[in-house]
């Protein structure tokens, strides 16, 4: 049996990192017998001065790339793009850049098992139903839904004093250290490192070199 280790640098307002997992699920699906895979996701904030009640979706991405006609043809891509992983973007509900530490919180204090489908229903409420993943309780109500916890009050109180904080700044750490600039960004066996949206054919050649 060959372990294979896949260390994952995301984000959870990322269109890219949401495709890349997507890739990475099919990538799974699909290894070869004899390989067993163990992925851990490591926190990577893309806008980590936006505000804690975020900020105007439209504005910040004009602003990033430079017009309306830039950001029209950026949203184009995504659903373009995303299409080809099986996915919707509804990018004309998407109104806020939330800052996504909370949402980074919830993942860190996740039980590591219940971590995948946690991010794919963030990536879900983000991308397709245009909700604000900053806020505690839309962060709650995902929680809930996903099976992982019940108490809404007392995750709210976890989340809101810090807990899992830590997990998410040694991930900003590690990603420095790594020279990371961009995301998805995927670490093999914490020596083979790989940058950018990658199809799952290729993901499955790496991992079988390992």
């Amino acid at each position: 049996m060959k372990n294979v280790t896949i260390d994952v640098y995301m984000d959870t307002v990322c269109p890219w990192c949401r495709m890349g997992d997507a890739s990475l699920i099919t990538a799974l699906k699909e290894l070869p017998e004899g390989i067993n895979a163990t992925v851990r996701y490591h926190a990577y904030q893309l806008n980590p001065g936006i505000r804690k009640e975020g900020e105007d979706y439209r504005k910040v991405m004009i602003g990033r790339l430079g017009g309306e006609a830039q950001f029209e043809a950026r949203m184009k891509q995504y659903n373009q793009t995303g299409a080809l992983f099986d996915l919707n973007y509804n990018m004309d509900l998407v109104k806020i850049t939330p800052n996504s530490e909370l949402s980074h919180q919830l993942i860190a204090i996740t039980p590591e098992h219940q971590q995948s489908n946690l991010i794919v229903n963030l990536y879900t409420a983000y991308f397709e139903q245009g909700l604000d993943i900053g806020d505690v309780d839309t962060l709650a109500d995902i929680a809930q839904a996903s099976g992982i916890m019940d108490d809404r009050v007392a995750l709210k109180a976890r989340l809101l004093k810090g807990e899992g904080l830590e997990k998410v700044e040694e991930g900003q750490r590690d990603a420095r250290r790594l020279g990371i600039r961009g995301v998805p960004f995927y670490v093999i066996n914490e020596k083979h490192a790989l940058s950018g949206l990658q199809s799952p054919a290729d993901l499955i050649n790496v991992f079988q070199q390992q």
